[in-house]
């Protein structure tokens, strides 16, 4: 698993089918890096594509079998990195700086 596949993992780990571009702007990236962790992730069994019925251009993105149990083992991995991040904040300071956090990243999503 790479990390640039988490996103994606996330995204479609509880069953869920999306194209490229949404998944795209779930994980923040263009469509071009997209399309190309996608075919990456095709090549080597984690998802399926299909085509969309309303609009044979566009693809329909899900895990495949084996994408899915590596799906199951992204959130534990991501709890537990997480866990690690804060240790010593109180749940106060963890609130307090991922408030901040997302207000960083609101700015910089506005300058792009």
């Amino acid at each position: 698993m790479r990390a640039g596949q988490i996103p994606v993992f996330l995204a479609l780990g509880k069953g869920e089918v999306r194209t490229q571009k949404v998944l795209a702007e779930l994980a923040g990236i263009e469509q071009p890096g997209m399309a190309t962790l996608l075919a990456r992730m095709e090549r080597d069994g984690l998802i399926e594509r299909e085509p969309d019925p309303d609009d044979k251009r566009v693809s329909q993105i899900r895990l495949s079998p084996v994408g899915f149990t590596k799906s199951q083992q992204v959130i534990p991995i991501m709890e537990g990195a997480s866990e690690e991040a804060f240790k010593g904040f109180t749940p106060l300071e963890r609130d307090i700086l991922i408030t901040l956090l997302e207000r960083m990243s609101s700015s910089l999503e506005s300058c792009l």
